[in-house]
């Protein structure tokens, strides 16, 4: 069946050459569309190897020959290693040419390209393999090359393949790139040292950990795979791991076969089921604002963009998107949704072919509102399309590692077990504001507040997002009290480096206290104005504090009346305390009433770096709609009595 449709193919080209690109497009079968999308992909692994070093170039051009003069990445160069084997079980490529195109990268890689404690560079020159300009150590980029090595060298079950790939792997010393801490750093350069960032957030880095905490001679405590922050959430019916670029919850499932395991956590291979449907769901909601997106037209995911590369996502978590999709995006999800990502991959063929379609196949992305197609191809989002598409068409990768007895060593380590597991997901807390009678003198210091109010504690075990030095370099202590006009706040706000000089609604961009408020109880929805999100920022040169409240078309209730704040910055961080008039918020106190609310800092600091923590703010079904704590009016029976 396969030859008479490319038959069929051949002879409506030849003979027919008046057929528009869509026109021959749609003859097409599934099984014709996936061949034709990863051979292009898969050529690009050919094409683009230097033939001394066995090095992948990161990126091509897509529609001319003639190389770009930019480096090779580690990364692709371990996709390639994969891709090798694809081609010989398709008959693309010959056996002994795999064999000796894998054997001279494996024995480059361990012979002649400079690396650190194991860790190799992220991008590296093409026909030299030196270090490219100030290129970082990339733990993340260096074990997508190893998964790849371990992979080849299990498929070709060959003796010396599996000593280089073994000898690479076991010169690895994860423990280093730890750097003292229970989390692994994002990188290290010899200029700077090692990055304040670290793979401490769900994303792409369980196979990192995995092969980590497997290591046969420097491995990390199996403790470091749960010492990762995986915030929950939801949009629409899909409860999931947030985190919004669709790559992340694709790289380790490349390799690793995660279907039908849990760690106690969650089943990641339906977690990423749930962030596609999400990604989807997302595209099909923002239609009526961008052309580029529908039913079978999404995907966002980190791709180049009109604008250069962007980590476009979509919720839950931020959404950063601006019409702009990538291929890689629902072409590397087809084993979470086959139909849907075989119907998305089957639009861009047919509908765009024409400008999208080039030596490689698909470029990286393109905006129909921008006018914009892309030119060129990245190697691992050729990759992770190919060797999807290969899981997806025959488990080819997913089968071969499943003999390596790191991985599975390490899964067993960190707790997964057969069977599946939803994510949790737990009730709001609920925190108790004391009634105070006379309620609070608004100055800025805690000396009125009741001994006995309760304490919301904002630390590392509360972030959103970001990245922070230590487990001390951000939090905050918030309480609130009440009485019968309005509700009182208190804040103290632990920060080594306060940045405060915005003003008006760009106060976000500053060291921030939010109170997030949803008086009805029904959820707090992005821009409706029965919602509030309150920002408070102190002033440096006086006790006074900016304050801004988006969510009814841009005022300040301070100036409005509506608020009452004053602020002290010193040198541990900064105090705020004020008070929010009830009939401002529409609520009538009664003893025993809750309040839905969630209270948050926005950490802002010189480097141009951010982060923030919030005590309970999740992501419901419904469109963009937020779940927060609860704050129920408790009585003071010592100020009553």
């Amino acid at each position: 069946m396969r030859i008479v449709g490319w038959a069929l193919i051949f002879f409506l080209l030849c003979f027919y050459p008046s057929l528009s690109f869509s026109q021959t497009a749609a003859a097409l079968s599934d099984e014709e569309l996936l061949e034709t999308i990863a051979r292009k992909s898969f050529d690009y692994f050919v094409e683009e190897r230097n033939l001394k070093t066995g090095l992948v170039r990161d990126r091509a051009h897509n529609f001319r020959k003639g190389a770009l003069t930019g480096p090779a990445s580690i990364a692709a160069t371990g996709f390639a290693l994969s891709a090798y084997a694809v081609g010989v079980e398709r008959g693309w490529l010959s056996r002994a040419m795999a064999y000796e195109m894998t054997r001279q990268t494996l024995d480059f890689f361990l012979n002649q390209a400079p690396h650190e404690k194991g860790f190799f560079y992220h991008f590296l020159n093409m026909e030299t393999g030196a270090r490219v300009k100030n290129s970082e150590l990339s733990p993340i980029d260096t074990v997508l090359f190893l998964a790849g090595a371990l992979f080849s060298a299990e498929y070709f079950d060959d003796p010396h393949l599996k000593k280089l790939a073994k000898q690479i792997y076991e010169r690895i010393d994860f423990p280093w790139m730890m750097n003292k801490g229970s989390t692994l750093a994002m990188s290290w350069s010899p200029e700077h040292g090692f990055s304040r960032y670290r793979w401490d957030h769900y994303d792409e880095s369980m196979i990192l950990y995995l092969l980590g905490i497997g290591s046969p001679t420097h491995p990390i405590p199996a403790a470091s795979w749960k010492a990762r922050t995986l915030p929950v959430g939801s949009y629409r019916n899909y409860r999931l791991i947030q985190m919004p670029p669709l790559f992340t919850h694709q790289y380790s499932h490349i390799w690793i076969d995660f279907r039908d395991k849990n760690d106690g956590f969650a089943d990641y291979f339906n977690n990423s089921v749930n962030a596609t449907l999400a990604n989807r769901a997302f595209a099909i909601s923002e239609m009526v604002q961008f052309t580029s997106y529908g039913p079978d037209s999404w995907g966002l995911t980190a791709s180049d963009g009109p604008f250069g590369y962007r980590a476009y996502g979509a919720p839950p978590g931020w959404a950063d998107h601006d019409g702009t999709l990538a291929p890689t995006a629902c072409g590397g999800s087809i084993v979470f949704t086959p139909k849907e990502s075989i119907a998305c991959l089957r639009h861009f063929y047919e509908k765009l072919g024409d400008k999208l379609w080039g030596l490689y196949g698909f470029s990286d992305a393109f905006n129909l509102d921008k006018d914009w197609f892309d030119d060129q191809v990245i190697g691992i989002d050729q990759g992770a399309m190919l060797l999807m598409i290969e899981n997806y068409r025959s488990e080819l990768i997913w089968q071969v590692m499943s003999r390596i007895p790191e991985i599975n060593d390490a899964m067993t380590k960190v707790g997964f077990q057969a069977g599946t597991k939803e994510v949790p997901w737990p009730d709001p807390p609920v925190y108790h504001a004391l009634y105070l009678s006379g309620g609070i003198q608004v100055d800025g210091f805690l000396k009125d507040w009741p001994s006995k109010s309760e304490m919301m504690t904002l630390d590392l075990s509360s972030k959103e997002h970001g990245q922070f030095e230590a487990s001390d370099d951000l939090r905050a202590e918030v309480r609130f009290v009440w009485d019968e006009r309005a509700l009182y706040f208190f804040a103290k706000v632990k920060d080594s480096d306060v940045v405060v000089r915005k003003s008006g609604k760009n106060i976000w961009l500053d060291d921030l206290l939010e109170i997030f408020l949803d008086p009805q109880g029904d959820g707090l929805f992005w821009h409706d104005n029965g919602d509030f999100q309150l920002g408070f920022r102190p002033r440096e040169e006086d006790d006074g504090v900016e304050a801004w409240s988006w969510f009814q078309g841009g005022e300040n209730p301070i100036e409005e009346g509506r608020v009452e704040a004053k602020g002290i910055v010193d040198s541990a961080g900064y105090s705020l305390e004020g008070k929010i008039q009830w009939d401002y918020l529409g609520i009538e106190p009664v003893i025993g009433k809750e309040v839905r609310l969630s209270a948050a800092v926005h950490d802002i600091d010189r480097d141009r770096s951010e982060g923030k923590l919030h005590w309970f703010f999740r992501n419901e079904e419904e469109h963009l709609r937020f779940v927060l704590g609860k704050v129920r009016l408790k009585e003071n029976e010592k100020t009553l009595t």
